[in-house]
C-alpha cells in the first residue's frame, strides 16, 4: 500500500541524535525501497524514519507502507524497538564473501556464466 508522505504523522522518536541518510538515499535511488515503512491505522509512523527521510530527500510524494493495528502507545513503542534493534550487520568474513561473489558475477558472457555456474555448484557441494 502506498501513502502520501505528507499524510504521515511523526511522533517523538526514541533516537535523539541526528540521523545520517546519505548512504540510504543512494541505496534507495539505486535499488528502490526494499522494506516498507510501518505506520499505524492513523498514519502515525512506527518504524522507518530513515527510509521516510530518504524518500523525502529523493523527492518522492508517496511511499510504500505496511499498516499495523497498534492502538496502544506501548505496542507502537515495542514495534519501534524491535525494528531498530533486531538486526545484525555482516561480520568481516561475510563481507569478504560478499565481495568475492560480487567480483565473480561482474564478469559477463557465456563462458563466464558457465564458469560461475560451475563455481556455484562447487560452493553448494562444499558449502563454501
Amino acid at each position: 500500500m502506498h501513502l502520501r508522505i505528507r499524510d504521515i504523522r511523526i511522533p517523538r522518536r526514541i533516537r535523539k541524535r541526528k540521523i545520517q541518510i546519505d548512504d540510504l538515499v543512494e541505496s534507495i535511488a539505486e535499488f528502490g525501497l526494499l522494506q516498507p515503512i510501518i505506520v499505524d491505522t492513523e498514519n502515525t509512523l512506527i518504524a522507518g524514519y530513515r527510509r521516510l527521510e530518504a524518500a523525502r530527500a529523493l523527492g518522492w510524494e508517496s511511499i510504500d507502507v505496511r499498516v499495523i493495528d497498534a492502538p496502544e502507545r506501548k505496542d507502537r513503542l515495542l514495534l519501534e524497538i524491535e525494528e531498530n534493534s533486531v538486526r545484525q550487520d555482516f561480520d568481516r568474513e561475510e563481507l569478504e564473501r560478499a565481495r568475492t561473489l560480487l567480483r565473480r558475477y561482474e564478469r559477463s558472457g557465456p563462458v563466464w556464466r558457465a564458469w560461475n555456474w560451475l563455481l556455484d555448484v562447487v560452493d553448494r557441494l562444499f558449502k563454501v
